[in-house]
């Protein structure tokens, strides 16, 4: 059971943004892609700012905003809304004064989120694949889980950093950094024998396939796959963590 108590007596107005999600399933999806987000928003925040560039800063800040208002975090969009509203009137000496605490205040959305999401029963699987009808298609059958999509491997990257992932399902062909690329992270980080990896691939060559178990992967999703392949995947990574209960 998600402690939404954590998130209550850290302010967040959890009922008033059920208002809006419906259930408790789609606010945490969109609860868990705002917390993905944020690093990455943060860094571009400050690359606006030292560059003085308050109408980009401006657009960030109001990504910012509406989805902490949506999400319950009033009090931080308030914050956000201030920074927005400056970045459009070009007042970049309130931005460089008060950069400091809204980084701060991002900090705290992102400790209060990572403990809530540790303390979730929906194990967290991260899905990387440019295509969104793989996305969809994968999500709508890994219903039980938290999912989080990666469309790049840049993307892929920052989620692994920053999620305490079940499994990670990987496209090779992806743009920015491929498959490949983030296999060669998570191997540089010694990350191949702790999380299990299925490669989603339409390259069944034998060239293609000894690469990538040449990385210890878990197994390998041929496109097109089907409901009955994606089970079989689940249940092989059940098992991975079942042997070392043995």
């Amino acid at each position: 059971m998600e402690k939404v108590e954590l998130l209550v007596n850290n302010n967040v107005d959890v009922k008033g943004s059920l208002e809006f999600w419906g259930d408790m399933d789609s606010y945490n999806e969109n609860l868990l892609e705002f917390k993905n987000s944020l690093e990455e928003k943060i860094n571009s925040l400050e690359y606006y700012k030292n560059s003085k560039d308050c109408a980009n800063y401006a657009i960030i800040a109001h990504s910012m905003k509406s989805e902490a208002k949506y999400l319950g975090f009033k009090n931080e969009a308030e914050i956000f809304l201030s920074h927005e509203l400056k970045g459009k009137e070009n007042d970049i000496n309130f931005i460089e004064t008060n950069f400091d605490n809204l980084k701060q205040v991002t900090k705290k959305i992102i400790e209060i989120l990572n403990k809530y999401f540790e303390n979730s029963s929906k194990k967290i699987i991260l899905i990387a694949d440019d295509s969104n009808i793989i996305l969809n298609f994968l999500e709508e059958n890994l219903n039980n889980y938290n999912i989080i999509k990666a469309k790049n491997g840049n993307d892929a990257i920052e989620a692994i950093k920053n999620n305490n992932l079940y499994a990670i399902l990987l496209d090779l062909n992806m743009p920015d950094l491929n498959g490949f690329d983030v296999l060669e992270f998570l191997k540089e980080h010694n990350l191949i024998n702790k999380i299990p990896i299925v490669v989603i691939t339409g390259d069944d060559t034998k060239e293609t396939i000894k690469k990538a178990f040449s990385y210890q992967i878990l197994d390998i999703l041929n496109k097109p796959f089907t409901e009955e392949n994606i089970k079989h995947i689940l249940n092989s990574i059940n098992n991975f963590y079942e042997k070392d209960k043995i």
